[in-house]
């Protein structure tokens, strides 16, 4: 009867978790606990006993610790014990992850971007992190053959000239002899056709009257009376303001192009992403729009990637990676024509070594980098760089692009959707080699949302996405010394986001408070003066002063940054 009792007794407290002063032993998938008895397994755990846990191979704590601390609180464990899968990125052929880390926890969904003339079919553009791994990743397909030529103005001709062309490829526009261009001297194939339009080509052309006044920005240049047709204009924004569109504008038989936009209401980042073997040399929250933090790694690592992080619009540009230097890959000698000068001429090159190199026919050594075992940038002799890309595309559904000037390699021109729509994507296009890379896609806002909200000391544990599809799931994660209340996951549905969590303050120890009441700490080697919501303080009385109640008293439990100090007489 005993037994029956006991057994009923077990299952009413596992029913509702936590009565009175007990919590109910954990189970956790794929996780073993340890308490003070390594071996002994009790049904009830009485408040503020402290347990560890650690988890399987290929899975992990929220907070990603080998060992993680639980503590039983009359509310139940804190934090919820739980194990997680961990994802490794796979390689997607034709395609590269969005995000810069290559480690992901379960629930984590990763945009995936195709390679220039490739696409995804319908928005099924994002893979997620199961307890049993990946789910299947999209697949980045062929868009060959998507532009055809149309029927040419009078007197305008292009090179080069075929019956199809693939996505990524550039039409050059030649005008008759004493005819100019009124238009693109290129337009480039995606996969929603040609963009920008075709030019015409006209014997006589207008000159501009001064440009128009960009809100919330200045011309870069003085002014003139009169711009003659070609001439081009640049603005710019001031701090804080993100620019969106070409930054230039040009004077095209009589009208200007369309301006940028300075766009004033950009979100602020919360705290700098977390960089495996690495560290930011300070961390003030929130950064601004177009603030820029430097990253280090430790001693024994390698820093892969540009040391600088910025904020733009609340995300935080692509981290670097710390690698083990003792764990650097080096290169192979490059794959040139034999003929191609070398120096040095070797079959195998150490990380940061640099080559110099002359391609056939050609006067000017080129220069590469060892970095981590490939080529920076690669030794290509096969034909010269395209040194500019023609006018950026006008991207459907988002605000308008439509202009005429080309740009110089590695220029980036942010991208702005229209109203009840969202970026699913980067936010900046890219010039690379004469094309224009990475472009995003402006997709209807109903079952998709943003970024997820913001709070204050803490952020989420995945690279944050411009656009996620519905049912995704991102989890959250405090700074050091403050306690997450409220669920780890939000989920968007119908466009909005699940209430996020908060991050609960520290405790921080006064020694004020402690000469006052005459305690001083009981372990005198604990130098740190915060302590988490849910753990113990201990104190003790200082000589020759007693405790005014009782000496349970001199222990106390910081909860959501506060306790009470105990007071000796």
């Amino acid at each position: 009867m005993l037994l029956l009792i006991n057994a009923i007794l077990i299952f009413w407290i596992s029913t509702v978790g936590v009565q009175g002063t007990y919590c109910v032993f954990p189970k956790i998938n794929h996780g073993i606990i340890y308490g003070k008895e390594y071996d002994e397994k009790p049904s009830l755990i009485t408040v503020g006993e402290i347990y560890y846990y650690s988890c399987e191979y290929n899975f992990t704590s929220p907070s990603r610790s080998f060992w993680t601390r639980i503590i039983c609180t009359e509310e139940g464990w804190s934090p919820t014990p739980k194990c997680l899968r961990l994802c490794f990125f796979p390689s997607v052929e034709n395609g590269h992850s969005a995000s810069s880390g290559q480690t992901h926890l379960e629930g984590d969904t990763v945009q995936i971007i195709c390679d220039v003339g490739y696409s995804l079919p319908g928005n099924s553009d994002t893979i997620s992190c199961l307890e049993d791994g990946w789910s299947s990743p999209p697949k980045c397909s062929s868009t060959k053959g998507k532009c055809l030529l149309p029927v040419l103005k009078a007197n305008l001709d292009v090179y080069p000239r075929k019956a199809k062309y693939n996505a990524g490829d550039v039409l050059q526009f030649y005008c008759g002899e004493r005819l100019r261009r009124v238009g693109p001297d290129s337009v480039q194939c995606y996969h929603f056709g040609w963009s920008p339009n075709f030019p015409t080509c006209k014997g006589k052309v207008q000159s501009c009257g001064q440009p128009p006044q960009l809100p919330n920005g200045t011309i870069k240049e003085r002014r003139k009376e009169e711009y003659g047709h070609g001439e081009m204009v640049q603005y710019e924004c001031p701090p804080y303001f993100l620019m969106t569109g070409p930054k230039k504008i040009q004077c095209i038989d009589g009208e200007w192009t369309n301006l940028p936009t300075c766009v004033g209401q950009v979100k602020a980042c919360g705290s700098i992403p977390h960089l495996k073997n690495g560290y930011a040399r300070f961390s003030i929250i929130p950064f601004q729009h177009g603030v820029s933090v430097e990253l280090n790694c430790r001693d024994t690592h390698t820093m892969i990637g540009n040391n600088v992080i910025t904020c733009i619009d609340g995300t935080w540009t692509e981290l670097p990676k710390c690698v083990a230097t003792n764990q650097l890959k080096s290169c192979r000698r490059p794959m040139l024509h034999r003929r191609v000068l070398m120096k040095p001429y070797m079959s195998e090159y150490n990380h940061s070594a640099r080559i110099n190199y002359r391609c056939l026919g050609e006067v000017k050594y080129m220069q590469s980098v060892c970095i981590n075992g490939k080529w920076y940038p690669e030794p290509d002799c096969r034909e010269k760089r395209k040194e500019f890309c023609p006018p950026p595309p006008q991207i459907p559904n988002a605000q308008n692009m439509l202009t005429t000037v080309n740009y110089w390699d590695k220029a980036k021109v942010a991208v702005l959707c229209k109203e009840n729509y969202l970026l699913h994507g980067p936010r900046e296009i890219v010039c690379e080699n004469g094309q224009w890379q990475s472009l995003p896609q402006c997709i209807e806002s109903t079952q998709y949302c943003g970024p997820p909200p913001s709070i204050s000391n803490g952020d989420i544990t995945s690279f944050p996405l411009s656009v996620y599809p519905p049912g995704s799931t991102v989890q959250y994660r405090c700074q050091s010394f403050y306690e997450l209340r409220g669920s780890i996951d939000v989920i968007c549905r119908n466009g909005q986001w699940s209430e996020p969590p908060k991050c609960i303050d520290a405790c921080i120890i006064s020694e004020g408070n402690m000469n006052k009441n005459n305690i001083q700490l009981r372990n005198k080697d604990i130098k740190k003066l915060y302590v988490k919501t849910g753990d113990f303080v201990e104190f003790d009385c200082k000589w020759p002063h007693r405790a005014k109640t009782s000496m349970q008293s001199l222990r106390v439990l910081c909860h959501e940054g506060k306790f009470e100090y105990p007071m000796c007489e």
